[in-house]
């Protein structure tokens, strides 16, 4: 029984995965918790999970050609390395107190693919654009011109708050590419789950050194996670990309909620 519901657990945990690209540490971590695991063992199971499940979802993401490496790659590299540092200062941590601020990054998440959803074309009168709005462009212009350094510097920040938190980073990627870099959200969801693939596969290699990452667990969570997000992966290629952007942010609306009410008490 006890296998069955960590099964069940990562089913669903992959289903937002293939779905959004987000993580499933929203979902595995406490519930492998409430199962009797230790945080930190359970962050590795998440890790483990995540590498394997991100894998099918990317590879289901490029049968629909939503997978673009061009300006992802560099974040790839950077989350790898920033990875195995948070996994190296996780232990070293409290074990609460991260998930309210987490909670809070998904919220604003959540309001902005909801209001990309809504917005299918951000058309603006000429002459309206307000000296904020030049100083943001002007920034994505340089970050979006040098591809390479940023990503860099962007997906280290990623990979180590993902060694920290358990979570393949998929979330904070999806941001960068959908905001940062300008890509589509199908094309963001698939680029961002194959990072998160490598840089959960680097994260839960450092948890295993670590000694946090017991394979009787990581085992059947992996499984449920391909199922789940294998199935969701391929519902979500098919829906357009307004509406794609609404269950974005209502996903993350609901697990930003859970994050600062139920995981952070």
């Amino acid at each position: 029984m006890f296998y069955i519901l960590i099964t069940v657990i990562s089913f669903i945990a992959g289903s937002i995965t293939g779905l959004i690209g987000a993580s499933g540490v929203m979902v595995i971590v406490p519930g492998l918790v409430m199962l009797g695991s230790s945080t930190f063992d359970a962050i590795g199971c998440s890790l483990f999970a995540d590498a394997l499940a991100s894998l099918v979802v990317a590879w289901t993401y490029s049968r629909y050609g939503n997978l673009n490496l061009r300006q992802g790659w560099p974040i790839a590299l950077g989350s790898i390395l920033g990875a195995q540092l948070g996994s190296f200062i996780s232990p070293n941590l409290p074990e609460m107190g991260v998930g309210g601020s987490f909670g809070v990054l998904l919220l604003v998440s959540a309001a902005m693919f909801w209001r990309k959803g809504s917005k299918k074309a951000a058309i603006k009168p000429e002459g309206k654009t307000t000296s904020n709005n030049d100083e943001v462009k002007g920034f994505l212009k340089v970050l979006r011109n040098n591809p390479k350094t940023s990503g860099t510097i962007l997906g280290v920040l990623v990979g180590i708050i993902s060694g920290i938190l358990g979570a393949g980073g998929g979330v904070m990627i999806l941001l960068i590419l959908v905001f940062v870099m300008g890509y589509k959200v199908h094309e963001g969801v698939g680029t961002s789950t194959l990072i998160m693939a490598f840089t959960a596969a680097s994260g839960a290699l450092g948890h295993a050194f670590t000694g946090n990452l017991p394979m009787d667990i990581a085992i059947p969570s992996a499984i449920g996670t391909v199922v789940g997000g294998r199935l969701t992966a391929g519902f979500a290629n098919k829906i357009n990309e307004a509406v794609l952007g609404r269950i974005v942010g209502i996903i993350f609306a609901v697990l930003g909620a859970l994050m600062i009410f139920g995981v952070g008490q």
